[in-house]
């Protein structure tokens, strides 16, 4: 067998416009700038905060020293009375106004027609927006897909491409060949980085336990376990179908399970991954990049999913982590534009977080 690589030409915007490589490395670019720019505040920041720290410590311990040193017929007063209650720094800090566990927000401000923000250390809720309605979610299925994969493959597996139950002018593929062998690690970086559909039907179909079938009904079985209630699951991929619905708050708990995941959190953290296998006698090799937009963007920006068909509209949920201030998942289903959105209900939290 041959070992040439060979290199696969790629559009400067392909075909649907889920990214375009141009803009994306100006983004990225734009990204590196600005993280490089937050971590020199960052440290203007933590010097202040020392030099603030030493000033007051300093202040301290002179009105300590001059207290004793001048003022002990004072202090031997002061001591004969009854003891005053020490008030905590916690306490007056109760005394300032905090902003409440909940966006300063209208609904109506967030074009989704559902949206969700909590805060992933302990559940609690900052934004809600229709998160019990039923909603198609397009490819934010495939992470449910993912998760059932990992459980069953090694990431070394290699399977044999089967083209059986790929749907007639699916949109959006990786293009491999019945008969095309490849790693599940290739397949799940196509399905989380590039969110290619055929990737995640070829996945399907190669599960040991009762083939495609089997892999929808482990899907369904999964979701039962992670409580998500309101969900149902017809295809590995997301495409709209009656069958194939959840809700926001059911994509909340798929997405905490998520973070249980550090293979999945690793690849949908990057720009870019370069995946390979085998056709006939050839080795193929292809560059796919992310579709998440808020990439070198966001600097909190972590991942996670995007998704996006005609009945779900476009769907978002990301995870943001902040320096010292906590993490937050957030969770757009049905948006006209789901990065601004996000962008938006990423930075109102944070300064709830900040407030907190």
């Amino acid at each position: 067998m041959s070992n040439t690589l060979l290199t696969v030409n790629r559009e400067k915007v392909l075909p649907d416009e889920r990214y375009d490589e141009k803009l994306f490395k100006q983004a990225y670019k734009a990204g590196l700038e600005a993280k490089e720019l937050e971590k020199k505040n960052s440290k203007k920041k933590k010097l202040f905060k020392i030099s603030v720290i030493l000033f007051s410590f300093l202040l301290v311990l002179g009105i300590v020293s001059s207290f004793f040193l001048f003022k002990k017929e004072k202090l031997e007063y002061i001591e004969a009375q009854e003891e005053n209650k020490q008030v905590s720094f916690y306490e007056i800090q109760d005394d300032i106004e905090i902003l409440p566990l909940t966006l300063n927000i209208s609904a109506n401000n967030i074009s989704a027609q559902s949206a969700l923000v909590f805060d992933s250390r302990n559940g609690s809720f900052i934004f809600e927006k229709n998160i019990d309605e039923r909603r198609p979610i397009a490819s934010i299925t495939k992470l449910l897909s993912v998760i059932v994969a990992l459980e069953t493959f090694k990431l070394d597996d290699t399977v044999e491409v089967s083209l059986e139950n790929i749907p007639e002018n699916l949109d959006w593929k990786l293009e491999l060949q019945e008969g095309d062998i490849i790693k599940v690690d290739a397949l799940l970086k196509s399905m989380l980085l590039s969110s290619f559909n055929d990737t995640a039907y070829i996945l399907a179909n190669a599960y040991p336990n009762g083939g495609y079938s089997g892999f929808v009904k482990a899907m369904n079985n999964k979701a039962k376990v992670l409580r998500m209630e309101d969900s149902m699951f017809s295809n590995p991929a997301g495409l709209d179908n009656e069958k194939n619905y959840s809700t926001a708050r059911d994509v909340g708990k798929l997405v905490a399970a998520t973070l249980n995941y550090e293979y999945i959190l690793d690849i949908t953290s990057k720009a870019s991954a370069n995946i390979s296998w085998n056709s006939g006698d050839e080795l193929k090799s292809k560059i796919i990049y992310t579709t998440n937009q808020l990439y070198g963007v966001n600097p909190y920006s972590k991942g996670l999913k995007t998704g996006i068909t005609k009945d779900a509209k476009q769907c978002f949920v990301g995870y943001f982590v902040y320096p010292s201030k906590g993490e937050i998942i957030t969770v757009v289903l049905g948006s006209e534009d789901r990065f601004t959105d996000t962008q938006n209900l990423e930075r109102l939290s944070r300064q709830v977080l900040e407030r907190k």
